[in-house]
């Protein structure tokens, strides 16, 4: 088999429309519409795999048939199953790879679609050694994080063991970032590891900016900056 068919696979498609994750990040689901139940019976009798989806706008007409769907998603395994008896499922969907929808299949109740796995970008491993991207972002964030008025969630510094490679801590950052629908979707597409560092180091500069502008005006800064 050539490379170009190795990063090619057959797999469920989960459209939902308000669920965008990405490769390392967990997704709690439930899951009881009878195609989506089906759907999940299939692939817990194969390879346990399922591609997750964004729905575009104005999905709420079709969304019983084929609504439009972002081509761009990730796949993820099933973990921690959990099989009701009136036939409904609980699991944790785990990210593993962007992919690209190349076509959808027919033959199931549920949509499926040949995908191409993407490649990342400018990878790195991460080490002992001091990397400039993560430090950067982990720079930018205690900065931000200064700024948090004590008793808010957000104001305890998290764990930065968030992987051996820099797309795995990228994309787990981004995990903990109040980004809107639109922001997920659009850093979820960006293949580049090092683009994707810039979008979050742009998103926090920009929740600095709105912080100290209320301070000048002095404006309660939480709505902005804090949810």
């Amino acid at each position: 088999m050539t490379k170009d068919s190795e990063q090619k696979e057959i797999i469920p498609l989960f459209p939902l429309p308000s669920s965008v994750f990405y490769p390392g990040t967990p997704l709690p689901l439930h899951i009881f519409e009878p195609r989506y139940r089906q759907m999940t019976t299939d692939a817990l009798e194969g390879e346990r795999k399922i591609g997750m989806v964004l729905l575009k706008p104005d999905w709420e007409a079709t969304y019983f048939d084929r609504p439009e769907l972002y081509t761009i998603g990730c796949v993820g395994s099933i973990e921690k199953e959990i099989r009701h008896p009136n036939g409904k499922f609980n699991f944790t969907l785990v990210g593993l790879r962007r992919f690209r929808i190349l076509k959808e299949l027919d033959g199931k109740p549920y949509r499926r679609a040949e995908i191409k796995l993407l490649e990342e970008l400018n990878e790195q491993e991460i080490g002992e050694e001091p990397n400039v991207t993560r430090d950067g972002l982990i720079g930018l964030y205690r900065e931000f994080i200064s700024l948090i008025p004590q008793g808010n969630s957000l104001k305890e510094e998290p764990d930065w063991n968030l992987g051996d490679k820099l797309s795995q801590f990228i994309d787990r950052f981004a995990y903990r970032m109040d980004l809107n629908l639109e922001q997920k979707q659009t850093f979820l597409e960006e293949q580049d590891v090092f683009r994707r560092a810039k979008f979050l180091q742009d998103f926090i500069k920009m929740k600095l900016d709105l912080i100290h502008l209320s301070k000048t005006r002095n404006v309660n800064p939480d709505s902005a900056c804090w949810n």
